[in-house]
């Protein structure tokens, strides 16, 4: 099933068996490599520090980050502990320098742009969320014209949902 986690014989620091992506993770992020679950976690606290970085995050934000990551395969654990992570008093800069991104996907640019779409969840990109989406980049080695790319992405990306609902409940 997509939303369960396929458990694997591999285990995490923690015990918890290691993430193995969902066909949806395949198709949008090109993930075929199996998570460390408590990588995935100190990955989702620096999500969690950047979508807050204007001192709230939103319930649409956090929200957005849970449905994406169901979508990705995790379990109701990993969710209990994405809801555990004390955003505020995350250290982004410590915190990227543990994920390890050693792997095929560029997990660096996919921490750029689940960020930016978790930030504008809510309606609003503000500047602090924008700054600490540079910030990040610029702790991962990424270019800023890179950046601007992933939020012209996003901002597409969201146009183009409410034309398709605005499509789809339109009884023309």
């Amino acid at each position: 099933m997509l939303l369960q986690m396929q458990a694997t014989k591999e285990e995490s620091m923690s015990g918890q068996p290691k993430i193995k992506p969902s066909v949806y993770a395949e198709r949008k992020y090109n993930a075929t490599e199996l998570v460390d679950f408590d990588m995935g976690i100190e990955y989702s606290g620096a999500l969690l520090a950047i979508a807050g970085a204007e001192g709230e995050l939103a319930d649409a934000e956090l929200q957005w980050y849970i449905d994406e990551v169901l979508l990705m395969g995790v379990t109701q654990e990993y969710v209990d502990a994405i809801r555990k992570i004390d955003w505020q008093n995350v250290n982004i800069e410590e915190v990227l320098s543990k994920v390890n991104f050693d792997f095929p996907l560029n997990v660096k640019r996919s921490l750029l742009y689940q960020a930016i779409k978790m930030s504008r969840a809510d309606g609003l990109y503000h500047e602090k969320e924008k700054a600490a989406v540079a910030r990040a980049a610029e702790i991962l080695g990424v270019e800023q014209s890179v950046v601007k790319s992933i939020e012209s992405i996003a901002e597409l990306e969201d146009s183009t949902a409410q034309l398709l609902r605005s499509i789809l409940s339109s009884n023309l």
